[in-house]
């Protein structure tokens, strides 16, 4: 039956939807009902007009699809329409003349006021998406109580949700893409269900592709033609997927590495269907759940990893801190920085003004290193980029592709196939000493987390190889020292024993008998000799020691018959000046190990500085006491003289130190104290001043070790 036209436009304009009419062109060839109202255009104005720029919330993904439905037949959908944005509930359904060719799209849309929306319209209650997707977090939340470990790491916990999104959507597969850190101009396909399972670990790049479109419009896409436009045309037409729904995941706050789009999460589907406003209400919230638990198993990943940075900083810490050899902290150096950042090569640079020189080197597969060699900084280059220059100039790490040393470093050490480098400036109080070139062979790119674990290897690293050398530094001037000190003792004592032995005969007349006039002065030359023979003998004592010559024959001894034989020795000489010694000793045994000709010396020493630092207003006092403490045996040497200032209760220790302002200008080195300190260490005891008065005197005291058995 064919109706007048007159009356179709009558029939149009009675029915209370507003209807919109599109042919294959685009263009809005139907305007009726209450269109004019709802969209508050008149008919004259819109009848000709692309859709597209009418109705742009209706352009999913090309002007195609929106004038076809890519084959659909139907599209529920809800749009906001006039300046307030009201909502709107839109179907669109295909036209077709009597030989079933497509015309066009008609689009059928009323106000969501008092109308069922489209939720209630579908038969289901208007807030059942609430409670499905309460039930899907209800179970996440169980899983994780019974297994917190699956929502941590990120492979686990997308199973988990793929699994539940397919339970969502059972019409749909599932497929969640996340943007690996690494190449963050990719995606990974992290979990599938059903068809989508062969495609996990696939690499997505996000141009030319509808996911990577959903992620950098940062919007939803839905379409009917995912095959001609996901850009995997062969991948979804072997899982016979033809539509779908791809959800951008977001972070609400940067990652720490920067990063904020996490993903893409997709409902994909074998048939040419449009999801119902229901289905995407479902699908869009479970996305905003998906969000939020990939953001919290990042954040955990993070964390984990600067835990795990500060623990690499403290073991590197602790490696290169077990030596003190410039050389061996170098080796030692490279490979950790291997390890610590999963890479195959490592150089070791030191910089001095534009010149470089390779220090230290590691290379996994044993190719032959090139330390020594030198070069100009800007000799080394990735790209045309100086790479050295520039990461020590900005005191930062810089990541780069391989680099090379044209005609400075062997043709291997240059490039060979795909590779990476890291920088890193090793900088000291501000001053820049070297860097560190980080290398990885196979193709995996340096992230800023690397950056900042050898950041920590290499703060440590600069501090450890300064140190290093200046202990070298300090040894080489002990070195120094002692054969200096050991040379001069030995070349003064030939001429000294000369000098001693003509003394001695002219003191005991074998050249004649003195003049009496002269006998002082000989007796005077006589002591001075003495002393500086004792000067001597603490030179070469301490060179001895210091350089590890010093023969040591440790034997059972008791501490009171060494007391009391340094006594007898020490008689002599209180008498002669008055003085008074007295000895305290306990009544049983103080057994230790020791050399008696050590422990014999440093008592010796002790109650020698107590006669000679006596105060010049009184007699020489000195009392020593024996006893025990602590499983110690401890022999204390005290006295009544000028004492010693705090500031240089330590200091006296040390080589080469005196108390000027106690010593009355007494003889000496000041290595007494250093010698007998060191001894003392040597037989796993201890010299310490216990206390000290300026103007009231000091006690010494020697601990050693009891011998129990």
């Amino acid at each position: 039956m064919n109706i007048p036209s007159d009356l179709a436009r009558r029939v149009l304009d009675a029915i209370p939807d507003a209807i919109a009419v599109v042919d294959l062109e685009g263009r809005i060839v139907g305007w009726a009902g209450s269109a004019p109202d709802l969209y508050g255009r008149p008919a004259e104005e819109v009848l000709g007009r692309q859709v597209g720029a009418e109705f742009p919330e209706l352009l999913r993904t090309d002007t195609r699809e929106l004038t076809t439905l890519g084959g659909a037949e139907r599209l529920d959908t809800v749009l906001r329409v006039g300046e307030q944005r009201q909502p709107v509930a839109a179907t669109a359904a295909p036209v077709r003349d009597e030989r079933g060719r497509l015309l066009g799209v008609v689009t059928l849309a009323r106000p969501m006021g008092d109308w069922l929306d489209p939720v209630e319209r579908a038969g289901r209650p208007r807030r059942e998406w609430h409670r499905q997707l309460g039930t899907l977090v209800r179970e996440l939340v169980e899983r994780a109580g019974r297994d917190p470990g699956s929502m941590d790491v990120s492979e686990d916990l997308a199973r988990v949700l793929v699994a539940q999104a397919h339970e969502l959507v059972p019409s749909s597969e599932c497929m969640l893409c996340v943007v690996p850190r690494e190449r963050q101009d990719s995606m990974q396909v992290l979990a599938g269900s059903g068809r989508l399972g062969d495609l996990v670990g696939r690499q997505w790049p996000v141009t030319n592709t509808l996911i990577g479109r959903a992620l950098t419009e940062g919007r939803a896409i839905e379409t009917t033609r995912l095959q001609e436009l996901s850009g995997q045309r062969r991948v979804l037409a072997a899982c016979g997927l033809v539509a779908g729904r791809m959800v951008p995941l977001w972070s609400s706050r940067p990652l720490p590495d920067g990063r904020r789009a996490l993903g893409v999460l997709a409902f994909l589907r074998p048939t040419r269907a449009y999801f119902t406003p229901y289905e995407r209400r479902l699908i869009d919230e479970f996305a905003r759940l998906v969000s939020l638990s990939l953001q919290r198993a990042e954040l955990l990943r993070s964390s984990h990893e600067a835990a795990d940075r500060l623990k690499t900083g403290v073991n590197v810490a602790e490696e290169l801190a077990r030596s003190l050899n410039p050389a061996e902290v170098m080796a030692r150096l490279v490979k950790l920085a291997a390890r610590a950042a999963s890479a195959e090569r490592v150089t070791l640079l030191e910089v001095e003004g534009d010149e470089a020189e390779v220090v230290g080197a590691y290379d996994e597969s044993g190719r032959p290193t090139p330390e020594g060699r030198r070069f100009p900084v800007r000799a080394l280059v990735s790209g045309e980029e100086p790479i050295v220059e520039r990461a020590l100039r900005d005191r930062r790490p810089r990541i780069c592709g391989a680099y090379r040393v044209p005609g400075h470093l062997p043709s291997e050490w240059g490039q060979v196939g795909p590779r990476h480098t890291l920088v890193l400036p090793l900088a000291l109080n501000g001053a820049a000493t070297g860097a560190l070139l980080v290398t990885r062979m196979r193709d995996r790119p340096f992230r800023r987390d690397d950056a900042a674990t050898l950041q920590l290897v290499g703060n440590v690293a600069a501090l450890m190889i300064r140190n290093a050398r200046l202990v070298a530094n300090a040894q080489e001037a002990s070195r120094a020292r002692s054969d200096f000190l050991n040379m001069a003792g030995h070349e003064l004592r030939t001429p000294l024993t000369v000098i001693k032995g003509y003394l001695s005969m002219l003191g005991d007349g074998s050249l004649g008998e003195p003049p009496p006039e002269l006998q002082q002065r000989i007796d005077l030359l006589a002591s001075k000799a003495e002393e500086l023979s004792t000067l001597i003998d603490d030179l070469l004592f301490t060179s001895r020691l210091e350089s590890g010559r010093l023969p040591a024959h440790a034997m059972r001894l008791d501490l009171l018959v060494a007391v009391r034989e340094a006594a007898r020795r020490a008689e002599p000489r209180v008498q002669l000046m008055g003085g008074e010694l007295l000895v305290e000793t306990a009544r049983c045994p103080l057994t230790v190990k020791a050399d008696p000709e050590h422990v014999a010396r440093v008592l010796d020493n002790l109650i020698n500085n107590a006669l000679t630092y006596r105060r010049p207003d009184q007699r020489a006092w000195v009392r020593i006491r024996t006893g025990v403490e602590d499983g110690m045996a401890v022999v204390s040497v005290e006295d009544r003289g000028r004492g010693v200032p705090a500031e240089m209760r330590e200091r006296i220790f040390e080589r080469f130190v005196r108390g000027d302002d106690a010593s009355g200008g007494a003889p000496g080195t000041g290595l007494g104290l250093y010698i007998c300190r060191q001894l003392a260490a040597r037989h796993g005891g201890r010299l310490e001043l216990d206390w000290s008065v300026p103007g009231e005197g000091s006690r010494f005291s020697l601990r050693l070790p009891l011998v129990t058995s």
